[in-house]
């Protein structure tokens, strides 16, 4: 055993067990990111002018020192505006100067494994590790022969991909559980730091199956403390752990092939890979930058889990410990509409998730959104999240003017979002446990009713099955669940007593236990009559929070002129082209002694219902009427 594997062993997970350094208090509903463009006037004319609270911009680790230094720079994924290490950096500092002149902060693209050149003609990464690191500013190289920090498969072989072929060469991957290619990291993090940067946010952060002897030795150390003896032989086949030939550690993988071994090198990778993430970015970044903002750029689409998402089987606990936002990519699983049939082509499902597992942090969607920048906005902003994410195409005029004036909404009214706290009714349970179980069925049931109760005008809220408490519950009036359900659902669930020995009923609960029929939330409609719900257009989706003394009624229209189905993302924010609705009630659920004050209708959209709106309140509810809205219309709702 070598040293380097001696001392990785002897560390594993120490980030998971040692305290870290808390991530500091930060909160923002307006985001933008760029990966080309940004050396343009036009950007930072447009960072003046709509000013975000954070731009997601520039390019470091293993991408900047790839390739900023060939020709192949220019193209994707950084568009480097300019050509050089030296030269490149500099212009990143001088842009971080820029950009904080105008307002905003930046959180620059950290790529961690994905490399690019070819390590036996010393070109692209390969090139500037041997000849162009300076030790000055990176201190020692981690070692001489960088092909000793890359991932391997089982036969000791690198692991190459041909993704994208930059510069016609394959794609080497750094294996972030090798303690060489973290120091590696923290070298490269060091200088983009020193370059003015607020944070950063972790891109390629995978773990390529690899079987180096990091991978190797941490797993098995792993599985020698979380498994006894017997559950190694009965689960996994594995009589003898120590002398164990281990042929392959996967990580994502098909759902319908999965076994409890595969199950168990999933999550190992997912843990290691967060271990990782603490050491590098939280541990040695907070030690450089106490105020650092530290985000992981992953990947949820339509909920793919165990084949995709690289948080799925982490536990609770750990899930976003310590970042400051999180960022889930839905690619194009939430930028296409078929509004004949009930597609709205919204994030609501994956924007609730991620609040109901994060908390009242900061998060945001990275939609592959060309054409509805406002709906994008709106959505994020009306979940309790971020707008933007990505395709910030200031560019295009219609973008351009789209983002200024939901940025410009948002930041005026700063107020009613921040320190807004979920206050639906209804408790949508997100089936995490079964997940960890390896079942991912009822994540397709989970799917299907979020989808029914959004389009039948129901405000509800989400939280995983696997951290949601029994006061989440107790507050609820309706809790719907899509797996087996849990001990403290079922005690909150039943009649119990308060202080005063008074008899309480615990909220309605109601279970999926198969895919549910088109007509199943209409079936409820008796359970579900004292929860808030939006009666109108099924194109309008509902969602309530509240602060002391006041109910938000976020309302997201996504009606449209839908584009030809050749080109279903459209060609840009021009395209959007929102179809106003009319005549939408809002029945908003109140407590028994709860009376309804006033209420203000809001929107950055020009010609539709703003300022007072009347309402009709009786015990239990008030109803209003929001005369004409076009993509969004918030209803500040002031309690007695």
């Amino acid at each position: 055993m070598t040293s380097s594997l001696r001392l990785a062993l002897v560390g594993a997970f120490a980030c998971l067990a040692l305290p870290l350094r808390a991530a500091e208090p930060v909160w923002f509903n307006t985001l933008i990111a760029n990966w080309t463009d940004y050396g343009t006037p036009e950007y930072l004319d447009f960072v003046g002018e709509a000013r975000p609270e954070i731009c997601q911009v520039g390019f470091y680790g293993v991408t900047f020192y790839s390739v900023a230094h060939t020709p192949f720079g220019k193209g994707y994924p950084a568009h480097f505006p300019v050509q050089g290490t030296k030269e490149c950096g500099e212009f990143f500092r001088n842009l971080n100067k820029e950009v904080h002149a105008r307002g905003s902060k930046v959180v620059g693209h950290f790529n961690t494994t994905f490399i690019l050149g070819d390590p036996d003609k010393r070109a692209g990464f390969f090139d500037w590790y041997h000849n162009g690191w300076d030790a000055k500013a990176l201190g020692p190289k981690p070692t001489v022969n960088p092909t000793e920090m890359l991932a391997v498969d089982a036969a000791g072989k690198l692991i190459t991909t041909s993704s994208y072929k930059i510069g016609g060469w394959p794609e080497y991957h750094g294996c972030l559980n090798n303690p060489l290619w973290r120091k590696c990291l923290k070298a490269m993090m060091t200088d983009a730091i020193a370059r003015g940067v607020d944070g950063l946010i972790a891109n390629y952060y995978y773990r390529r199956d690899c079987m180096c002897p990091h991978c190797v030795g941490g797993f098995r150390a792993w599985l020698g403390t979380n498994y006894t003896a017997a559950q190694l032989n009965q689960q996994f086949a594995i009589a003898d752990l120590k002398a164990h030939e281990f042929k392959e550690i996967p990580s994502w993988h098909n759902p319908k092939e999965t076994s409890p071994y595969k199950l168990a090198a999933l999550k190992w990778t997912q843990l290691s890979l967060k271990d990782a993430f603490d050491d590098v970015f939280i541990a040695h970044g907070r030690q450089l930058k106490p105020d650092l903002l530290v985000a992981q750029w992953n990947h949820l689409s339509a909920f793919t889990q165990i084949s995709g998402d690289e948080r799925c089987l982490l536990p609770g606990g750990v899930w976003g410990r310590g970042e400051n936002y999180l960022w889930y990519s839905t690619g194009n699983a939430a930028s296409q509409t078929d509004l004949a049939n009930g597609d709205l082509g919204d994030g609501t499902l994956q924007l609730r998730y991620v609040r109901g597992a994060f908390g009242p942090r900061p998060f945001v969607l990275g939609k592959y959104e060309q054409s509805r920048t406002r709906a994008t906005i709106a959505e994020g902003i009306a979940n309790g999240g971020a707008g933007l994410g990505f395709y910030a195409n200031f560019k295009n005029p219609a973008g351009r003017e789209a983002m200024t004036t939901y940025f410009g909404f948002a930041r005026k009214h700063r107020d009613l979002y921040l320190g807004a706290q979920s206050a639906a009714e209804l408790l949508l349970l997100y089936p995490r446990s079964a997940v960890h179980r390896g079942d991912v069925e009822p994540v397709a049931r989970f799917k299907a009713i979020g989808h029914q109760l959004a389009l039948a005008g129901y405000a509800f809220d989400i939280v995983p099955d696997d951290i949601v408490t029994g006061a989440q519950i107790a507050s609820r009036r309706v809790v719907v669940a899509t797996s087996v359900g849990r001990a403290d659902l079922r005690s909150a669930s039943s009649a119990d007593r308060d202080q005063q020995g008074r008899t309480q009923r615990g909220p309605t609960t109601l279970s999926v236990d198969a895919m549910p029929a088109d007509d199943l939330v209409a079936k409820w409609r008796k359970e579900l009559v004292a929860v808030t719900r939006r009666e109108g257009a099924t194109t309008v989706v509902t969602s309530v929070l509240s602060q002391p003394k006041r109910r938000l009624v976020h309302l997201v229209n996504y009606n449209r002129e839908e584009p030809p189905k050749t080109r279903t993302m459209g060609s840009g924010p021009h395209e959007e082209k929102p179809i106003a609705v009319e005549g939408i009630t809002v029945r908003l659920a109140l407590q028994l002694d709860e009376r309804v004050k006033s209420i203000r209708l809001l929107s950055p959209d020009a010609e539709v219902s703003t300022g007072p709106a009347g309402l009709v309140q009786r015990a239990g509810e008030a109803a209003f009427t929001v005369p004409r809205m076009l993509i969004y219309t918030v209803a500040v709702v002031e309690l007695e």
